[in-house]
């Protein structure tokens, strides 16, 4: 699904991301995993048209991505979400959802003036989906409360649930898991699974090996922005590579 080739990246004099080479595989979840400072945001950004400088290739399906702005990897169908939950606080809970939402033509003065009827059917079948996906998770009441009324995992959930709302068929996720209680770690690992289970492929920074090998099909483990090593989990966590730059003994 995607291929990255030969991906460098210097910012500032410093060799952010090093001659990395690896593939991930359609409907799957990868984790990307390493020290602080390793390149894994980095190489996010880069894929996401944040760092312009990076150099070499990452194609989706024989895309290049690398030289296209944010908004352009984004219409390729590749999403993400940041460390940080990026919800806009002053709009409802249901409207962040519905940012995520596509309709089948773009939404022109055209389309609000001589197409309307058409519009509002489509807006109210995502208002629908975006309820359902509320309901599933116990948060229905909070639909029309403002965001910046939910909790720090009730917001990160919601990001979560935004993917949904997308055309997306990639999505990196960055520490989806941090700073969350275990019951609420156990609800996101649900929708990570569902997310792959409806033909998305997934990559994924983590630093909870628990949830790494328990979610993740593939780990690629990066040090110093190179790859030190791939493969399933069982098999990396015992490379005294990666265990002498990471996982420790």
């Amino acid at each position: 699904m995607l291929q990255v080739r030969n991906l460098n990246l210097r910012l500032g004099g410093l060799h952010i991301l090093n001659n990395l080479t690896f593939d991930v595989r359609e409907q799957s979840i990868t984790g990307l995993i390493g020290p602080n400072g390793a390149g894994k945001s980095s190489f996010f950004n880069a894929v996401f048209g944040l760092f312009p400088g990076a150099t070499g290739s990452a194609k989706l399906e024989g895309v290049e991505l690398l030289g296209k702005e944010p908004h352009e990897v984004s219409h390729l169908g590749i999403m993400r979400t940041f460390q940080d939950a990026r919800l806009l606080p002053q709009i409802t809970v249901l409207e962040n959802l519905l940012i995520g939402a596509r309709y089948s033509e773009p939404v022109t003065l055209r389309r609000v003036f001589f197409d309307s009827r058409k519009l509002d059917e489509e807006r109210q079948a995502h208002a629908h989906r975006a309820l359902e996906l509320l309901r599933t998770v116990g948060l229905e009441e909070k639909a029309h409360e403002l965001a910046k009324s939910l909790s720090y995992g009730q917001t990160k959930l919601i990001e979560i649930l935004k993917l949904f709302m997308t055309d997306s068929r990639v999505i990196f996720l960055d520490e989806p898991f941090a700073g969350l209680f275990p019951e609420m770690i156990k609800l996101i690992s649900k929708l990570i699974r569902e997310l792959t289970a409806s033909g998305r492929t997934i990559m994924l920074v983590e630093h909870n090996m628990k949830l790494i090998s328990e979610v993740c099909d593939h780990v690629i483990v990066l040090d110093a922005g190179a790859k030190l090593a791939e493969g399933t989990f069982d098999a990396i966590k015992k490379k005294p590579e990666v265990i002498e730059a990471y996982l420790g003994d």
